[in-house]
């Protein structure tokens, strides 16, 4: 008997759910969520031993264009590991590497000859027999690199009339990669994304907002992601019978075969790729779903033996993942979601923290932190936000990858501040190392303090992922300043307001492919304020924000004012300064002096406190690069004590938030907090030295 996955199934109590939009099989109840452009059959067989897949598919294709379409544009991603002469590994070492392969001396790629991956296409026939293969050629619409293979198209003998559908069949044979950029192999775990030749995405007017029709087709490069039709899968996945597979969408049958493997089938509606991964360590813990008017959803997260703790975390961190997100933006529509947790080897870490509809990789811990893991809650709840900005609103991450890893990195913050979840550093650490050194970098932040701000950027949020400067460069403009430019256009319009602006974009453009354009139209018609000004500046602009605190000072007035002033007669008389007879009654000046150190003109509130304890608030309107207020008051109490810019931490995209305040008091936290460190220090060392005594 073939080794069946082992399953934990928990029993919560019995809550009214909303009306389901799929069926058990994956199939959507009703008409169509999507359009359903692109549709695959598909049947793949996995060979372990030669790490190779072989596949057929079936696909169905509408042409919802005005105009006849003769070419069929597609990618063949896995070229882009065929060899280093590809687009991807150019743009790779152009920026040093890549997320899971940095430069170092010696040769890159650093891969063995047969850990290279590919893809063959070995048929292309029309229903009538028609051979389309002689037709393939290898299109490079991003460059003039002739040995890129990630782009392909094939030439019909008759085009497709405008509204009409054609359905077609391939067959492909694959070299399965070493685990690299969310896919491939390492030992005989393997996580099998963007696999097959798959179609792309024909934009019509006003899609985008394209004038006529045109292909969206972008080669695989080292930044990029991901970006198709939707449609329906139907797919079928033999494997050796020891391997246990999880998948997209609804586990819809399986079977065992006369020459020891089993075939996995899995159906969903309305979803725009297929992903799976098949481990023979893998044990499925199942649990579900289940909240007062909100869709029920089945759950299950594929992890090893050894890492069985990192289950429960990654459970409850999709509880609350789809808690939150369906209550603030949209329910949740597909009924189910598969997490995989790959394991702590070498390579099988590159395929973690990917996203795919229904179906994601986090990453394992041994003993995750009691409660609540950050690391385990921060990459769960960020992986599954993709299934709303990447799956339910497709964007295209081409030339956009902001409108999903920006938006979703902003909605992970978001989570985590509802969860009370803190970033302490500490608690990446494994035992023994989290015990005995956690407290020398113990923290509690929040999200959004990790998140970076600068000056100036060396690019817009809004551009193609290819042509970011440096990694650098392309992920602090995708996920950490769009995600603060967000937070702060929350601050900005108010939580309620803003909310409202999240819930209209998601339920707008479910199933099809917004723009920045159609996300800030939303938000103007929900806010009614122009928000042009904020689009261009943090979005279209490389200006950042950094306004600053740079001078308090005070003085006594004198009791007399130093001059000729004239006497009762009008004749002039000397005077000298003369010291106050009193500091307590004596008038006080002050005046607080701000700047603004970027070119970007924000307004921003000035509170300004007195050691009495009263507060002034100064409306600055950050238009010139520098404002001075002047305060007279009455003895020592009538000082200025603090000045404080953004009291209401509004200007997130900040980048020195460490000088928006300034005090004139003397505070003895540091040198206590040092002096502690030090102590900590050395009674660890006492510590260590004695064990080895």
């Amino acid at each position: 008997m073939p080794l069946l996955p082992t399953v934990v199934v928990v029993t919560l109590l019995s809550a009214a759910p909303a009306p389901a939009r799929f069926d058990a099989d994956g199939k959507a109840i009703g008409e169509p969520l999507s359009d359903r452009i692109a549709s695959y059959v598909i049947d793949a067989r996995l060979d372990h031993e030669a790490r190779k897949l072989t596949g057929h598919e079936t696909v169905t294709w509408v042409n919802r264009s005005a105009e006849p379409q003769s070419t069929l544009w597609f990618h063949a991603y896995w070229n882009a590991f065929k060899n280093a002469k590809s687009t991807f590994y150019r743009d790779a070492e152009d920026k040093q590497g890549f997320r899971d392969e940095t430069l170092a001396s010696g040769r890159y790629p650093k891969r063995k000859p047969d850990e290279w991956g590919w893809m063959k296409l070995t048929r292309a026939v029309l229903p009538d027999g028609t051979d389309l293969l002689p037709s393939l050629r290898w299109q490079h619409p991003d460059d003039d690199n002739t040995d890129d293979q990630t782009v392909f198209t094939l030439s019909l003998p008759h085009p497709v009339p405008p509204g009409d559908t054609i359905t077609f069949e391939l067959a492909w044979e694959s070299r399965v990669p070493r685990a690299v950029a969310r896919a491939g192999y390492s030992g005989d775990y393997y996580l099998i994304g963007q696999w097959f030749p798959k179609l792309a995405v024909l934009e019509v007017p006003p899609t985008r907002g394209v004038t006529q029709p045109r292909w969206n087709a972008h080669q695989y490069h080292s930044n990029s992601e991901f970006y198709a039709d939707f449609g329906t899968y139907d797919v079928s996945l033999t494997v050796p019978a020891r391997f246990v597979v999880g998948a997209t969408g609804v586990r819809t049958g399986r079977s065992e075969n006369p020459d020891g493997t089993l075939t996995h089938r899995f159906h969903q509606d309305d979803v725009q790729e297929f992903a799976w991964t098949a481990n023979p360590r893998f044990i499925e813990v199942k649990d579900i779903f289940r909240e007062d008017g909100l869709p029920e959803v089945a759950l299950s997260v594929f992890v090893e033996p050894q890492y069985r703790a990192t289950a429960d975390q990654v459970l409850a961190a999709l509880k609350s993942s789809l808690s939150h997100y369906g209550r603030w933006w949209y329910p949740y529509p597909y009924p189910h979601v598969t997490a995989v947790a790959p394991p702590n080897t070498e390579h099988a870490s590159a395929t973690g923290g990917m996203e795919y509809p229904t179906f994601f990789t986090v990453s394992s811990r041994r003993d995750p932190v009691p409660g609540k893991d950050f690391s385990l809650w921060g990459v769960t709840t960020h992986e599954f936000g993709h299934g709303y900005w990447m799956g339910l609103v497709a964007s295209n991450e081409f030339e956009e990858a902001w409108m999903d890893e920006g938006i979703n990195s902003y909605a992970n913050g978001k989570l985590m501040d509802a969860e009370g979840i803190r970033w302490n550093l500490a608690e990446i650490l494994g035992q023994p190392l989290r015990t005995l050194v956690g407290p020398l970098i113990k923290s509690a932040m929040s999200v959004w303090d990790f998140a970076r701000a600068r000056r100036t950027y060396d690019s817009p949020i809004v551009r193609v992922s290819w042509k970011y400067r440096t990694n650098m460069d392309y992920g602090e403009n995708s996920y950490d300043r769009p995600a603060l430019a967000l937070r702060q256009l929350e601050l900005t319009l108010g939580p309620e307001v803003f909310a409202n602006v999240m819930r209209t974009y998601v339920q707008r453009w479910a199933f099809k492919h917004p723009t920045t354009s159609d996300f800030f139209a939303v938000a103007r018609e929900v806010s009614g304020r122009d928000l042009s000004g904020f689009e261009q500046t943090f979005f279209h602009g490389t200006a950042g924000l950094d306004l600053a605190v740079s001078d308090i000072s005070c003085a006594t007035e004198a009791e007399t004012t130093a001059g000729a002033f004239d006497d009762d007669k009008g004749n002039p008389v000397p005077r000298d300064w003369k010291e106050p007879a009193s500091k307590d009654t004596a008038p006080v000046r002050c005046t607080v002096t701000v700047e603004q150190r970027s070119p970007v003109a924000l307004p921003a509130t000035v509170r300004v406190t007195f050691e009495d304890g009263s507060v002034v608030d100064e409306t600055w309107d950050g238009k010139n690069t520098w404002a001075k207020y002047t305060y007279l008051r009455t003895g020592k109490n009538g000082r200025v004590r603090e000045a404080r810019i953004d009291p209401g931490g509004v200007n997130q995209l900040d980048a020195a938030r460490v000088n928006d305040a300034r005090s004139r008091r003397v505070t003895g936290h540091p040198p206590t907090a040092l002096a502690g460190f030090l102590l900590y220090v050395g009674q660890l060392a006492t510590t260590l030295f004695g064990a080895f005594l």
